[in-house]
């Protein structure tokens, strides 16, 4: 390219001797445009050097479908998902239980698996629509990239067209208005002081360049129309796949509202079912465990001082009634057990004289007492300590959530914080006057603290308990 450059340079200098030397004498009138091509300096826009040494606007070699696609997530398999993943924000158990208690789901197989499938089917879709909308950012930017590439090689192309008919012109001008017509002065019958006429060799010389930068020039121009049909097809590519991503991501948004349409469908029906489903590691539900543990959280609302745990309540719960279960009763969704637990008659002959209190109110007894309930209240104590556990309106001795709650009211009666072994023991003896029966429930208490581990967090709160039959 510096080679043809320096003779281009070198002939334009000769030439316009000539051309100046035939002109002032009136010889010969020289294509002007020609004259113009072949006098301008190397690099410039309007020389055959220039317009070859111009480079076509490089493209973005991306081709749709390939280097620039995020491999997809494959979908999971059904497996069966923790209980916290099952209900990530439970409305009937508490949070804290669906979070950290391990749960018995045998009973509940079936339905477990239905909506461990609808969680991941719903979360294959969300991460498939997650995926779409990453690979349509990506070729939005491609697509505004290959437009710009685009508009870049349609002005190259054109460019290339005008310097290639610009260098047809000065190739046909210059050869027919300073050699070809040869009728209006014979060329080779001048002569310099010095020798022959050089102006046969000067246009062959300078021909040579005209030919060569039209050759060129055509070369640009093929080039330069090859890049825009390059970057056409890439932004049909693109835009192509932008509508396929765009379609795939309504699938998968479909999919996503399909599956979560059916978590909502059976996750109330499940978390209901749950209630009745055994605590790993207890003999007691998981809503005896959400009784006692609601009762805690509340006392601790309500009276931070007193510092009674869930585990403390299950100790009484186990030695009053083994849970509600005492007489084959059981503890149903709601809290209340099936039939009615009553205890002796405290008639004087076994146990202690307690004259009727509650005209049988609550022990169906209108001559003497008896304990009623799960946590074995005598009615008397019932009036006093009885509390509405699960905010259904009732005070009832019968419901787990009312009678632990009523147990928390109870042992915070005495003085001191439950969480010295001391004070705990002190206020088993005013629920029940038997230092081993205290001891008991101590025993029963620890194993069960160490069993599940349940704790509350910081963020736990003693949110009113949900009927479930409202989310059936």
């Amino acid at each position: 390219m510096l080679g043809l450059q320096s003779q281009a340079a070198a002939l334009t200098a000769d030439v316009v001797k000539v051309r100046r030397s035939l002109v002032s004498r009136g010889v010969i009138g020289v294509s002007v445009v020609a004259c113009s091509l072949l006098a301008a300096p190397p690099g410039s826009a309007s020389s055959a050097s220039a317009s070859i040494a111009m480079a076509v606007v490089p493209g973005r070699a991306v081709v749709p479908g390939t280097a620039d696609h995020a491999s997809p997530s494959p979908t999971r398999a059904t497996d069966l998902l923790s209980l916290a993943e099952l209900l990530p924000n439970p409305t009937i158990i508490h949070p804290d239980i669906a979070a950290q208690v391990d749960v018995d789901l045998s009973g509940l197989s079936r339905m477990a698996t239905e909506l461990s499938a609808a969680h991941n089917a719903e979360l294959d879709a969300a991460t498939q629509a997650e995926q779409g909308e990453a690979r349509q950012a990506r070729l939005e930017a491609v697509r505004r990239d290959t437009i710009v590439e685009l508009d870049q090689a349609t002005t190259e192309t054109n460019a290339a067209n005008r310097a290639l008919e610009r260098a047809k012109v000065d190739l046909g001008s210059f050869a027919l208005g300073t050699f070809v017509n040869s009728s209006a002065l014979e060329l080779e019958s001048f002569s310099t002081d010095t020798g022959p006429s050089p102006i046969p060799t000067l246009a062959a010389g300078a021909e040579s360049v005209l030919v060569t930068a039209q050759r060129e020039a055509t070369s640009r121009l093929d080039q330069a129309v090859l890049e825009r049909q390059r970057t056409s097809d890439n932004l049909d590519a693109t835009e192509a796949e932008l509508v396929e991503v765009a379609a795939a991501i309504v699938d998968a948004e479909q999919h996503r509202d399909v599956a979560s349409d059916e978590i909502s469908r059976l996750e109330p029906l499940f978390e209901a079912a749950l209630r009745t489903a055994p605590v790993v590691g207890t003999d007691f539900p998981v809503v005896v465990l959400d009784a006692y543990y609601r009762a805690a959280l509340r006392t601790a609302e309500e009276k931070p001082w007193c510092g009674v745990r869930w585990d403390q309540l299950a100790g009484i719960g186990k030695v009053e009634s083994r849970h509600g279960t005492y007489g084959g009763n059981t503890v149903g969704p709601d809290g209340r057990t099936d039939g009615e637990i009553l205890g002796p008659v405290l008639d004087g002959t076994r146990f202690a004289s307690i004259p009727d209190t509650d005209g049988g109110r609550y022990d169906l007894d209108p001559v003497w007492d008896r304990a009623v309930g799960p946590m074995q209240f005598i009615p008397g104590s019932w009036v006093r300590f009885g509390a509405d556990g699960n905010s259904d309106g009732e005070i009832d001795p019968h419901n787990m959530y009312d009678a632990a709650m009523a147990a928390a009211n109870h042992l915070c009666g005495s003085t001191g914080g439950l969480g010295d072994d001391a004070n705990y023991q002190r206020a088993l003896l005013g629920y029940n006057r038997s230092v081993p029966y205290g001891l008991m429930v101590m025993d029963f208490a620890k194993g069960y603290r160490n069993a599940v581990g349940l704790a509350p967090t910081a963020s736990s709160v003693a949110d009113p308990v949900v009927d479930p039959a409202v989310t059936r």
